[in-house]
């Protein structure tokens, strides 16, 4: 039993209160152990992610990783020998986080092709270029398993710096980069063989086939997925390409989540149609990805947004600004996404106005320059991106505020909602003690104006101070030079 405890068992209340708190106050002020790694961030407005007041003038000590104490400044005695970091005028909130994006998106004949043995590289300066703006955790929804977990173990070694990364693989049900469900077309340019390795490198057993079975069967599948290395499952409720149609059927979508969760998993559905949002709901999905995408026509039903309600079912939006949708209404009339966004705007309006939990979401990936400048929607691509890495987050937190979410609610769909919807809110999501020391200082509140989230003055990542102007370290992707 510690000091402190032992002699406060032994004391009335009140003097044992007292004793407990000088103790503490002196165990504090001893150096700590060289081993120790001590941080102090003092005098800054910390907006915890809790839903609490702000708190002025506080201080977070951070050891060894993890949040030691926070409080009114006066409250925390500072041990000799941290590193202090004045946040004065500076406003302290949890490290955001991206519910669903993918560090490897670049699906481009030429980039699958010529990094086909370095897609980790790619991964690794995604995760870079997160951390950069602030994105401590991310969750890589569809992307090369083992590229990702080399890249996710990587960062968890201190090898390189990078987000946090959790991982679920392929999209199960779906198909690899050069199938009928991404780039099909494009596998008529390269060999039989390359497409077939490059698709199994994304699937590792849960492509299309899957779609077929029956669910006793299914389950045996889902089982073998689960033993590899992954963090999460999502599956696809609905088409990719084919965005109106239905995927696995209810008693498939079921035997899905109950094998996921009997692995301790969350699981997730790709859902882009009210029936597919619907039916996933029932099969019992934690996460909707993407679940204000209901199609080009029709809003999510009434009934279907009180279920999410009464069921408590998270949902990742893909909130866009009114400057991003009157450019796709503008510039691309009669682009394919253009009706769904419109739609969805709607679908986000009325979940905030019902209370259901929003996740932060973008889809984003490292953008290639090269493609950017030879895209045929340059127009719409270039206002407040949404799948640009490192800038749909910021966006995305504009489109909440447009859409009438609270500023506190919007802080919150980016940190404690992600954490608590894939259940990893026991160390991350919200600065209280004893959890992980992921902090973002800004410069203005964000309280103010969701705009103020790009005034990034740090990072910190399990209690160190990011280096965030040398991110990301060996660019593969993003440096691309547009002219010889």
């Amino acid at each position: 039993m510690p000091l402190a405890s032992a002699l406060a068992t032994s004391l009335p209340t009140s003097r044992a209160t007292t004793l407990v708190s000088a103790l503490a106050a002196i165990l504090l002020a001893w150096p700590a152990p060289a081993s120790a790694q001590t941080l102090a961030i003092t005098g800054a407005t910390v907006i915890d992610g809790t839903g609490r007041a702000a708190m002025p003038d506080a201080t977070v000590l951070i050891v060894d990783g993890r949040i030691a104490a926070l409080g009114a400044a006066r409250t925390v005695t500072i041990p000799v020998g941290a590193t202090r970091v004045d946040g004065r005028g500076k406003f302290v909130i949890p490290g955001l986080m991206d519910a669903n994006l993918h560090l490897y998106l670049n699906g481009d004949l030429e980039s699958l092709i010529t990094l086909e043995d370095r897609y980790h590289e790619v991964v690794l300066e995604g995760a870079q270029i997160a951390l950069r703006s602030g994105l401590t955790t991310v969750f890589d929804t569809w992307g090369p398993r083992a590229a990702l977990v080399k890249a996710r173990d990587m960062i968890a070694a201190g090898q390189a710096p990078g987000s946090r990364i959790f991982l679920a693989g392929n999209i199960i049900g779906f198909g690899g980069p050069l199938s009928p469900d991404f780039r099909g077309a494009s596998a008529a340019h390269v060999s039989k063989a390359f497409a077939a390795r490059t698709n199994a490198t994304w699937e590792q057993g849960t492509g299309r086939e899957l779609l077929w079975m029956p669910p006793d069967t299914l389950r045996l599948a889902i089982q073998r997925y689960t033993a590899l290395d992954v963090d999460f499952l999502k599956y696809g409720g609905s088409g990719h390409v084919d965005m109106n149609f239905l995927s696995f059927s209810e008693r498939q979508q079921r035997a899905i989540v109950e094998e996921g969760h009997r692995a301790g998993k969350t699981v997730q559905a790709h859902v882009t149609s009210p029936e597919s949002i619907d039916m996933a709901i029932e099969a019992g999905a934690d996460i909707l990805t993407h679940g204000d995408i209901s199609g080009p026509r029709y809003p999510i039903p009434p009934e279907t947004i009180q279920k999410l309600l009464a069921r408590g079912t998270a949902v990742s939006v893909l909130a866009i600004s009114k400057r991003q949708l009157e450019a796709l209404q503008t510039h691309a009339p009669k682009g394919v996404l253009t009706p769904y966004m419109t739609i969805a705007a709607t679908n986000i309006r009325n979940m905030v106005r019902a209370g259901v939990p929003l996740l932060v979401s973008t889809d984003a990936g490292v953008q290639d320059p090269v493609l950017l400048s030879e895209s045929s929607t340059l127009a719409v691509d270039t206002v407040d991106a949404r799948v640009k890495l490192g800038e749909g987050h910021f966006n995305a937190m504009v489109g909440l505020e447009e859409a009438g979410m609270a500023p506190m609610e919007i802080l919150k769909s980016a940190t404690s909602h992600v954490a608590r919807a894939y259940k990893v809110d026991r160390d991350l999501g919200t600065l209280e003690v004893g959890k992980v020391g992921d902090v973002v200082i800004l410069d203005t509140n964000p309280l103010e104006g969701a705009r103020n989230y790009r005034r990034i003055h740090s990072v910190i990542k399990d209690g160190k101070l990011v280096d965030i102007a040398r991110l990301p370290v060996s660019p593969v992707i993003s440096n691309k030079k547009t002219r010889p």
